[in-house]
Protein backbone atom coordinates (compact mmCIF):
# COMPACT_ATOMS: atom_id res chain seq x y z
CA UNK A 1 0.00 0.00 0.00
CA UNK A 2 1.22 3.19 -1.18
CA UNK A 3 1.46 6.07 1.30
CA UNK A 4 -0.95 8.08 -0.56
CA UNK A 5 -3.55 5.14 -0.13
CA UNK A 6 -2.90 4.92 3.38
CA UNK A 7 -3.39 8.97 3.17
CA UNK A 8 -6.67 8.06 1.85
CA UNK A 9 -7.91 5.88 4.37
CA UNK A 10 -6.58 8.00 7.42
CA UNK A 11 -8.95 10.95 6.05
CA UNK A 12 -12.12 9.74 6.51
CA UNK A 13 -11.57 8.30 10.00
CA UNK A 14 -9.71 11.54 11.27
CA UNK A 15 -12.90 13.37 10.16
CA UNK A 16 -15.22 10.72 12.00
CA UNK A 17 -13.12 10.59 15.20
CA UNK A 18 -13.73 14.77 15.14
CA UNK A 19 -17.08 14.81 14.39
CA UNK A 20 -18.06 12.35 17.53
CA UNK A 21 -15.53 14.11 19.67
CA UNK A 22 -17.61 17.55 18.83
CA UNK A 23 -21.13 15.95 19.04
CA UNK A 24 -21.38 15.54 23.01
CA UNK A 25 -20.89 19.44 23.06
CA UNK A 26 -23.50 20.12 20.89
CA UNK A 27 -26.00 17.76 22.69
CA UNK A 28 -25.00 19.51 26.13
CA UNK A 29 -25.32 22.54 24.61
CA UNK A 30 -28.89 23.04 24.09
CA UNK A 31 -31.47 21.53 27.37
CA UNK A 32 -34.80 21.73 27.89
CA UNK A 33 -35.91 24.95 29.91
CA UNK A 34 -39.06 23.12 31.02
CA UNK A 35 -36.56 20.18 32.87
CA UNK A 36 -34.61 22.76 34.28
CA UNK A 37 -37.11 25.13 35.44
CA UNK A 38 -40.70 23.48 35.80
CA UNK A 39 -43.46 23.46 33.51
CA UNK A 40 -44.93 26.45 31.42
CA UNK A 41 -47.83 26.75 33.56
CA UNK A 42 -46.41 26.29 36.84
CA UNK A 43 -46.31 28.41 39.69
CA UNK A 44 -43.80 31.31 39.29
CA UNK A 45 -41.99 34.10 41.97
CA UNK A 46 -41.80 37.55 41.73
CA UNK A 47 -38.55 39.25 41.74
CA UNK A 48 -36.72 42.77 41.42
CA UNK A 49 -33.41 43.63 40.79
CA UNK A 50 -30.73 45.36 39.74
CA UNK A 51 -29.16 44.44 36.63
CA UNK A 52 -25.34 44.08 36.89
CA UNK A 53 -23.99 41.72 34.00
CA UNK A 54 -25.31 40.84 30.92
CA UNK A 55 -24.42 38.32 28.19
CA UNK A 56 -26.33 38.96 25.19
CA UNK A 57 -25.36 35.24 22.90
CA UNK A 58 -26.20 32.41 21.82
CA UNK A 59 -26.90 29.51 23.06
CA UNK A 60 -28.85 31.56 25.71
CA UNK A 61 -29.00 35.05 26.78
CA UNK A 62 -28.27 35.53 30.34
CA UNK A 63 -28.71 38.70 32.85
CA UNK A 64 -27.37 38.67 36.19
CA UNK A 65 -29.00 40.59 38.61
CA UNK A 66 -29.24 41.36 42.52
CA UNK A 67 -32.23 40.99 44.18
CA UNK A 68 -33.90 44.01 45.61
CA UNK A 69 -37.10 42.78 46.48
CA UNK A 70 -39.96 40.21 45.40
CA UNK A 71 -40.04 36.79 46.88
CA UNK A 72 -36.25 36.39 46.80
CA UNK A 73 -34.36 38.23 49.73
CA UNK A 74 -32.43 41.43 49.05
CA UNK A 75 -28.83 41.09 48.45
CA UNK A 76 -28.58 38.07 46.37
CA UNK A 77 -26.88 37.44 43.06
CA UNK A 78 -29.36 35.55 40.49
CA UNK A 79 -29.26 34.47 36.85
CA UNK A 80 -31.92 35.15 34.31
CA UNK A 81 -31.44 32.86 31.68
CA UNK A 82 -33.15 32.71 28.71
CA UNK A 83 -33.90 32.04 24.60
CA UNK A 84 -30.94 32.63 22.47
CA UNK A 85 -30.89 35.73 20.43
CA UNK A 86 -33.18 35.06 17.56
CA UNK A 87 -36.55 33.70 19.79
CA UNK A 88 -35.96 36.90 22.13
CA UNK A 89 -35.67 39.11 19.12
CA UNK A 90 -38.95 37.62 18.06
CA UNK A 91 -40.42 37.46 21.22
CA UNK A 92 -39.84 41.72 21.34
CA UNK A 93 -36.86 42.16 22.99
CA UNK A 94 -33.69 44.17 21.78
CA UNK A 95 -30.17 43.88 23.48
CA UNK A 96 -30.37 48.34 23.72
CA UNK A 97 -33.11 47.64 26.18
CA UNK A 98 -30.65 46.22 28.89
CA UNK A 99 -28.35 47.82 30.76
CA UNK A 100 -25.80 47.49 33.57
CA UNK A 101 -27.73 49.17 36.59
CA UNK A 102 -31.19 49.21 35.13
CA UNK A 103 -34.33 47.98 37.88
CA UNK A 104 -35.83 44.96 36.69
CA UNK A 105 -38.94 43.54 37.85
CA UNK A 106 -39.64 40.10 36.79
CA UNK A 107 -42.18 36.95 36.63
CA UNK A 108 -40.38 33.71 36.81
CA UNK A 109 -39.15 30.28 37.26
CA UNK A 110 -36.40 29.05 40.28
CA UNK A 111 -34.10 26.82 39.00
CA UNK A 112 -35.50 23.05 39.89
CA UNK A 113 -32.22 22.02 41.13
CA UNK A 114 -31.28 24.75 43.26
CA UNK A 115 -29.02 26.69 41.35
CA UNK A 116 -29.41 30.52 41.23
CA UNK A 117 -31.14 30.48 38.25
CA UNK A 118 -34.44 31.88 37.26
CA UNK A 119 -36.16 31.27 33.94
CA UNK A 120 -38.27 34.43 33.16
CA UNK A 121 -41.73 34.76 32.62
CA UNK A 122 -42.39 38.27 31.74
CA UNK A 123 -39.37 40.98 32.32
CA UNK A 124 -40.61 44.84 33.26
CA UNK A 125 -37.02 46.95 32.97
CA UNK A 126 -37.14 50.36 34.35
CA UNK A 127 -40.48 51.97 33.67
CA UNK A 128 -41.25 50.20 30.50
CA UNK A 129 -43.80 47.15 30.20
CA UNK A 130 -43.88 43.77 31.76
CA UNK A 131 -43.40 41.78 28.28
CA UNK A 132 -43.81 38.19 27.83
CA UNK A 133 -40.90 35.75 26.97
CA UNK A 134 -42.90 32.86 26.68
CA UNK A 135 -45.22 32.64 24.18
CA UNK A 136 -46.46 28.95 25.49
CA UNK A 137 -47.39 30.24 28.81
CA UNK A 138 -49.58 33.42 27.09
CA UNK A 139 -51.51 30.90 25.72
CA UNK A 140 -51.72 28.58 28.88
CA UNK A 141 -53.00 31.43 30.73
CA UNK A 142 -55.29 33.01 28.12
CA UNK A 143 -56.88 29.99 28.43
CA UNK A 144 -57.25 29.72 31.69
CA UNK A 145 -58.77 33.07 31.44
CA UNK A 146 -55.62 34.65 33.62
CA UNK A 147 -53.54 35.98 31.21
CA UNK A 148 -55.29 39.71 31.37
CA UNK A 149 -55.31 40.02 35.16
CA UNK A 150 -51.26 39.45 35.00
CA UNK A 151 -51.23 43.22 32.74
CA UNK A 152 -48.38 41.30 30.17
CA UNK A 153 -47.60 42.73 26.94
CA UNK A 154 -47.97 39.77 25.19
CA UNK A 155 -44.93 37.88 23.34
CA UNK A 156 -44.61 39.69 19.98
CA UNK A 157 -44.59 36.59 17.83
CA UNK A 158 -48.07 35.10 19.74
CA UNK A 159 -50.33 36.21 16.64
CA UNK A 160 -50.26 33.37 14.27
CA UNK A 161 -48.22 30.79 16.62
CA UNK A 162 -49.21 27.34 16.40
CA UNK A 163 -50.07 26.49 20.15
CA UNK A 164 -49.17 22.49 19.95
CA UNK A 165 -46.60 23.09 22.71
CA UNK A 166 -48.83 25.06 24.78
CA UNK A 167 -50.90 21.27 25.33
CA UNK A 168 -53.72 19.77 23.93
CA UNK A 169 -55.99 20.78 27.20
CA UNK A 170 -55.06 24.55 26.16
CA UNK A 171 -55.24 23.56 22.35
CA UNK A 172 -58.63 22.57 22.90
CA UNK A 173 -59.71 25.51 25.18
CA UNK A 174 -57.95 28.10 22.18
CA UNK A 175 -60.12 26.17 19.99
CA UNK A 176 -63.66 26.47 21.95
CA UNK A 177 -62.81 30.33 22.65
CA UNK A 178 -62.52 31.28 18.57
CA UNK A 179 -59.09 32.09 19.16
CA UNK A 180 -57.50 29.63 16.88
CA UNK A 181 -57.58 30.56 12.49
CA UNK A 182 -58.65 27.60 10.05
CA UNK A 183 -54.78 26.60 10.30
CA UNK A 184 -55.09 25.86 13.93
CA UNK A 185 -52.90 29.06 14.63
CA UNK A 186 -53.21 31.50 17.49
CA UNK A 187 -55.64 34.61 16.85
CA UNK A 188 -54.08 37.68 19.14
CA UNK A 189 -55.54 40.05 20.09
CA UNK A 190 -59.03 38.48 19.74
CA UNK A 191 -61.32 39.55 16.81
Amino acid sequence: MSKLESLKGAAPMALLAVALALQPAAVQAHHNSQAEFGAFGSETIAVEGTIVAINWGNPHISIDIRTTGGDLPAGQNWRLVSHPVQIMSDYGFVREEFAVGDHVKLLGWKNVRGAPQIWPRAIQVNDGALKSNLRFTDMIDIAKGTFESLHIQPAANLNGSPPARAGEETVAKLKEMGLLDEKGLMIWPPR
